[in-house]
């Protein structure tokens, strides 16, 4: 008697001895893999499984990504025709694991030993198939030959495939990483093609500058000296002679793609009005870049044109607000474009990678996986696939991932470091990239003694000073974004909230009993809600989510702007009903304390124009013109709704000053000259009540160059 164990679940069973799933009796298709995940979770049902169980069930002797769990439930849901959003047999719970939805029966069948007359039969069928076969053997061993020829040939191809995927030597040698700085200032890297040098462009008290480095000797030689302009990116041509980067004035949002000797001159520029994303294909006579006129319809669109001078000049893809295009690479055959696309703004996984036909301009997506937001791209010098640097949420920090011809995505590296730049020499020997650490500082001002030495509270990253006094503010400090609480002498810290998503954008009412945040702990940017004690956490929004502005006095509405488009919308704080107050008006919309007026810039060519806007119809009450510097950021208006207060900085996000704009004045007043000293980019500003205070969180992201020879 033989007895065989089967889990039936709707239209499907799985025979455990056979290692097959089957519906309604036919087979369906499964990999080994497959089968053992299918397996834990069918004999677990309705129960959640956590991922760190899952990778111990199904891969008990192997240290493998949770990426992998990911790909083979998309598998599975593939051969049980499952729907991820709205499943009938594997729901995934966000954070956590997943969780099998049927009910399972499990059942064991017997098959009966044969009988001696059944034996008996059986060889006598077996006599008269042997003496036909005697007949027909010449037939066979020609069909015999035939086959072991198909399968030579078959053999053969794989052989050649495998040699072809493994002949990209780093992802085959184990992890080894050399750091080529460590003063924080190399922002852009490339490899040469050869992998004897790289070109990287360097910055120190404000400059940038470009240098070429022999990675034998480590001699650094200047190639273009420092200036005040701003670099976007790099490339070097196939034959290793010339060099194209992106540079441009910090006072206007698009650059210029220039092209000279590596070993210095005269830069020719041959492309304007570019961002900094660019590639040059491996034959050296094309180069694509990405334009971002910031329309509706058109938000960002990717280019190729000819390498020599930029002419012939084609578009061959493009995405409306809020949908950017970052960086692209021409594949190693020059037929198709990869090229980063998404958005950012709802704190989601809504970044993927697109392959586009130069010829055609037929898109189709490289991977299936979704990430938070991509860095940069590297093709592999066989298109086998490609590697490129991303971050994928949860993980908050970007990694090295592989991705390959047939589209699954794996990470390659699992260290606590954020990779950005990427670049990868000829014959896949070498990746040079850059490394990225936040160093970010909340600081306290005296608005009337702006030069007096400011209070430090430490690192932070968003920041709001309360009615009460209380200073609160997102932090790093744990490793994760949390809400934090200090007094204004930086006593009294507490932690508020601890999850692994990220909690930022503090804001509190205007009696400080209700601390208002933002949090993408549901797999979209929301707004939640807490005492100001970290208790009684609540999810507000749950249609549209943004940046909390400012509460009714009343306490039923809580006004926001936007993460998707930056509307104006409010939200019942109890009953959770949200409406559209405003559409789109401009950047960093604000909301006077009587919530009916709205402030926002724009810019327009080389100005910056600050309005005032009634709410809900939107027409401009007051319209100021600033030449002084190209962005207007972080915006506030005092609580007597009298004046609003900004910064100016340039391009590169660096702070120039603190101006206060008087409602009933043409002309702003400078409060403070915040452009002396450290050079340091601007994160977060807040105004206390009074006007007496104010808190800036600056500092600087540190860009180190690594060069890495082995990824696996």
């Amino acid at each position: 008697m033989k007895e065989k164990q089967l889990y039936s679940f709707g239209e499907f069973a799985l025979n455990v001895d056979d290692h097959t799933l089957s519906r309604n009796g036919e087979n369906v298709p499964v990999t080994p893999k497959m089968f053992d995940l299918l397996l834990v979770l069918v004999q677990n049902p309705k129960k959640v499984l956590r991922k760190d169980f899952l990778l111990q069930s199904v891969w008990p002797d192997s240290f493998v990504e949770e990426g992998n769990i990911t790909f083979n439930i998309r598998q599975l849901r593939k051969a049980l025709d499952d729907d991820a959003q709205t499943p009938t047999y594997i729901e995934t719970i966000p954070r956590r694991g997943y969780r099998f939805l049927q009910p399972v029966e499990s059942f064991t069948t017997i098959t009966p030993d044969k009988s001696e007359e059944t034996i008996a039969k059986e060889k006598e069928e077996r006599d008269i198939g042997e003496r036909q076969n005697q007949r027909s053997r010449p037939v066979l061993f020609l069909l015999s030959a035939l086959v072991v020829l198909v399968g030579v040939v078959l053999i053969a191809g794989w052989l050649i495939r495998n040699q072809a995927s493994g002949s990209v030597p780093i992802l085959s040698k184990p992890f080894e990483l050399e750091k080529l700085s460590t003063d924080g200032g190399v922002f852009h890297i490339a490899i040469s093609p050869d992998g004897k040098n790289v070109v990287y462009t360097h910055r120190e008290n404000g400059k940038q500058s470009l240098w070429l480095r022999e990675l034998e000797t480590s001699n650094n030689v200047p190639i273009v000296p420092a200036s005040t302009d701003f670099y976007g990116g790099l490339a070097i041509s196939p034959d290793g002679n010339s060099i194209y980067f992106v540079r441009g004035m910090r006072s206007g949002p698009q650059l210029s793609v220039y092209k000279m000797s590596i070993f210095g001159g005269v830069p020719q520029k041959i492309i304007d009005g570019t961002q900094g994303w660019i590639s040059v294909s491996s034959k050296g006579d094309k180069i694509s870049y990405v334009r971002c006129p910031y329309t509706d319809e058109d938000y960002c669109s990717l280019y190729i044109a000819d390498a020599a001078d930029g002419q012939n000049e084609r578009k061959l893809a493009s995405r409306p607000r809020p949908i950017r295009i970052g960086d692209n690479k021409i594949s190693p055959d020059g037929k198709t474009v990869a090229f980063a696309v998404g958005q950012s703004r709802t704190s989601s996984n809504a970044f993927e990678v697109i392959g586009v036909d130069v010829e055609t301009g037929v898109e189709r997506p490289l991977t299936p996986e979704k990430f938070f937001n991509l860095g940069y791209i590297a093709w592999l010098p066989d298109q086998s696939g490609f590697l490129m640097t991303a971050m994928q949420l949860p993980d908050r920090s970007y990694r090295i991932w592989k991705v390959s011809d047939a589209g699954e995505a794996s990470k390659l590296t699992s260290d606590s470091e954020t990779y950005s730049r990427l670049s990868l020499d000829a014959q896949g020997r070498l990746v040079v990239a850059t490394q990225i650490e936040p160093d970010f500082r909340l600081l306290l001002f005296q608005t009337e003694k702006p030069t007096a030495v400011p209070r430090l509270i430490g690192n932070a990253n968003t920041v709001t000073l309360a009615p009460d006094g209380k200073v609160y503010f997102s932090s790093l400090r744990t490793g994760n974004l949390e809400i934090w609480s200090a007094n204004s002498d930086g006593t009294d810290l507490r932690q508020l909230t601890n999850d692994p998503a990220m909690d930022v954008e503090p804001l509190t009412s205007p009696d400080s009993k209700i601390l208002f945040f933002n949090s993408d702990r549901t797999g979209l940017l929301h707004i939640w809600r807490m005492n100001p004690d970290g208790t009684n956490q609540k999810q507000v929004t749950k249609i549209e989510g943004g940046v909390p502005l400012r509460m009714s006095d009343d306490g039923v509405w809580l006004y926001y702007r936007s993460a998707l488009n930056n509307s104006l919308r409010r939200v019942a704080i109890e009953t959770g009903e949200e409406e559209l107050v405003m559409k789109e008006m401009g950047r960093g919309l604000i909301v006077s304390p009587d919530l009916t007026r709205v402030a926002y810039s724009k810019r327009k060519g080389t100005e910056i124009q600050l309005t005032v806007a009634s709410i809900p119809d939107g027409q401009p009450l007051k319209t100021w013109r600033i030449t002084s510097a190209p962005n207007l950021v972080h915006m506030v208006w005092s609580d007597d709704g009298k004046y609003i207060a900004y910064l100016l900085a340039d391009d590169a996000g660096e702070i120039g000053g603190l101006w206060f704009q008087a409602l009933d004045s043409d002309t702003p007043r400078q409060v403070a000259d915040l452009s002396s000293g450290e050079i340091a980019e601007l994160s977060s500003f807040s105004l206390s009540e009074d006007g007496k205070t104010f808190a800036l969180i600056k500092g600087n992201w540190k860009h180190d160059a690594v060069l890495l020879r082995g990824l696996k």
